[in-house]
């Protein structure tokens, strides 16, 4: 009879537990969420969206990562959206939406254009030069780097009179 008794202890607290663990959500939970021809994964606990877990998968490739990102943000809005349309009473539900509107709101993409660097127009060129020149002259006691810092710098004020 005690075996019996303990099975059924052992299964209440089982279900107990499993209830009180669903309900506040205590584990890390992965998901992983095709939306609009992009995977988007994220890690929730405690009912909130893991913010450095969004799209980590990505990491290691800054224009996917960034993609990624940017499809994340707009997932949690739809997300937010649709959940507060469905109107429902459900505890859960209600947890779910509370926790994809709290990331629409909270989670910022990373946002990144990686392309050729822009060519600098001439007075830009003459103001690194000029620059870079000041930089190699400081203390410095050859008297060369001093004259091609003083060739540089007024090249960079003629071009910017102009």
């Amino acid at each position: 009879m005690s075996f019996v008794f303990s099975a059924y202890l052992n299964t209440v607290q089982s279900t107990v537990s499993n209830h009180f663990n669903e309900t506040r959500n205590l584990q890390v939970t992965p998901v992983v969420i095709e939306y609009e021809g992009v995977s988007v994964s994220y890690q929730h606990q405690l009912w909130r969206v893991r913010s450095e877990s969004v799209c980590a998968n990505h990491q290691q490739n800054l224009s996917q990562f960034s993609r990624c990102t940017a499809k994340a943000a707009r997932l949690f809005n739809a997300l937010c959206s649709q959940l507060r349309a469905s109107g429902s009473d459900d505890w859960k539900q209600a947890k779910i939406q509370n926790m994809y509107c709290n990331a629409a709101v909270s989670f910022k993409p990373t946002v990144a254009n990686i392309g050729s660097a822009p060519t600098l127009d001439p007075l830009d060129e003459a103001r690194q030069a000029c620059n870079a020149a000041t930089v190699a002259a400081m203390g410095n006691s050859d008297p060369r780097l001093a004259r091609e810092r003083d060739k540089s710098c007024e090249n960079y004020r003629e071009l910017k009179e102009q």
